[in-house]
């Protein structure tokens, strides 16, 4: 299920192959991998949802998805909405797997915190990071669709049904409803407060990254049109690349093959392919 209900749904278990830790789920372990892929989800996603992975990522590529607080396995766990004490952590649980080259994968929320994870890292690391992919998500400068503090139950649900990613049939059912709101309102509010330090600045914030960014985004994404996705080259100087599709808001996630060869491809100028390039 590619939707923001799917770790509610399964919030008793957790991944159970190759090694996981608070943080980090490495559903393979590869002895010595070329290349780290670190993902990270949309608003109520979990590690879980890059299970699907498994069978497209390459034997030599460590595919590492990041497990936030507050679900799967960590579902007890108080979910952090200051970006300053998420990253903080974030960074210092993942600073064992950064010691080779690597790639940050973001999927809508996912993207505006990999790319706020990129710019708190060391010289060191950036120097491996080879490039930052942001999917489905406008560029940071761009002020949130909601912010859930300032909302009621009401305009969240209206939001998630505007994301398309949830079955209709989850709206259905209040007790589920119950576990999955408070879930994406934190989301949703780290949402809001990574776009205001993005303007107003943070804690080892540099303007532009020295990575390539490739930008993906779909044709009627209302909260992520490609004019807002372009933007995101004011955040790089070392080269961007971008590519739109036809679909919604989860258009790119229901193609996890582009997404890969974004993250994966040799040089930034063929990450998003000939056929796809450019914003129609």
């Amino acid at each position: 299920m590619t939707s923001v209900a799917a770790p509610l749904l399964a919030t008793s278990s957790r991944p159970t192959s190759g090694s996981t830790s608070r943080w980090l789920w490495r559903p393979r372990l590869t002895a010595a991998p070329r290349l780290r892929l670190l993902c990270l989800p949309y608003a109520g996603g979990a590690a879980s949802i890059w299970r699907p992975w498994l069978d497209l990522v390459p034997a030599d590529v460590d595919l590492c998805p990041i497990q936030l607080p507050g679900r799967e396995g960590r579902f007890t766990e108080a979910h952090i909405t200051d970006p300053e004490v998420l990253l903080a952590e974030l960074h210092e649980a993942l600073t064992p797997w950064l010691d080779r080259p690597f790639v940050l994968l973001g999927y809508s929320m996912g993207a505006l915190l990999a790319h706020a994870l990129a710019c708190r890292l060391r010289p060191a690391e950036q120097s491996r990071l080879q490039r930052l992919v942001v999917a489905a998500c406008s560029s940071p400068e761009h002020p949130p669709r909601i912010d859930p503090e300032r909302v009621g139950r009401e305009a969240l649900l209206t939001h998630l049904r505007e994301l398309g990613g949830t079955p209709p049939a989850v709206f259905e059912h209040e007790e589920l409803l119950d576990l999955l709101l408070p879930m994406l309102a934190a989301d949703f509010g780290l949402v809001a407060r990574l776009r205001e330090r993005a303007v107003t600045g943070g804690s080892a914030r540099p303007r532009r990254l020295d990575c390539p960014i490739v930008a993906l985004g779909a044709h009627d994404d209302s909260h992520a049109h490609p004019e807002q996705v372009a933007r995101w080259a004011d955040w790089t100087c070392g080269g961007f690349q971008q590519t739109s599709v036809p679909g919604d808001h989860f258009a790119l996630w229901r193609q996890p093959e582009l997404l890969l060869r974004a993250a994966l491809s040799t040089r930034v100028e063929e990450a998003c392919g000939p056929a796809r390039f450019g914003v129609p």
